[in-house]
């Protein structure tokens, strides 16, 4: 169940947000973690001055940009000239939220992938290891590439020598 608004803070809302000839700022909107975002016309002319009210400080210089949704970010930057709608700031989280979930899910899927593949490794890097000890007679001008991720070891190359131009 909601909680219910009183009529105070409903009158308060309508005058924050109404375009009234006697003011000189109104409230555009808010996001999901409840800042403010203002805006102004410039007395001078010219575009309009927009700036955000942190709700966790009263001081306006008090700015935190990585805190503010993208899409507020555009809004005060006037690269966007309507302001985003509280369903198009859920979506957007919820958004976020699914790409989070499946990059753990890579994540882990990717340790699990190192895990199955760590006992192959460590027996193919025993093997050129008793090799070495036994015959160093052989030597091989290149190697093939070997491991994956965190275990790749690029092979050697050596070019060779390009034709003369005449």
């Amino acid at each position: 169940m909601s909680a219910r608004i009183s009529l105070f803070q409903q009158l308060k809302h309508t005058y924050k947000v109404n375009r009234y000839p006697w003011k000189k700022h109104v409230l555009v909107g808010t996001d999901l973690d409840g800042n403010e975002y203002w805006e102004m016309p410039n007395p001078l002319g010219g575009r309009d001055k927009r700036w955000v009210q942190m709700k966790d400080h009263d001081d306006y210089a008090v700015f935190h940009q990585n805190l503010l949704p993208v899409q507020w970010q555009a809004w005060l930057r006037h690269t966007r000239p309507v302001a985003p709608t509280i369903p198009e700031l859920v979506r957007e989280a919820q958004r976020r939220a699914l790409i989070q979930q499946r990059a753990k899910q890579l994540d882990q899927e990717w340790e699990n992938r190192k895990v199955q593949q760590l006992p192959d490794d460590a027996a193919v890097a025993q093997k050129p290891a008793q090799a070495e000890g036994t015959a160093k007679t052989k030597v091989t001008d290149t190697t093939a590439p070997s491991g994956q991720g965190d275990t790749f070891v690029p092979g050697e190359w050596t070019p060779s020598q390009a034709p003369r131009r005449r």
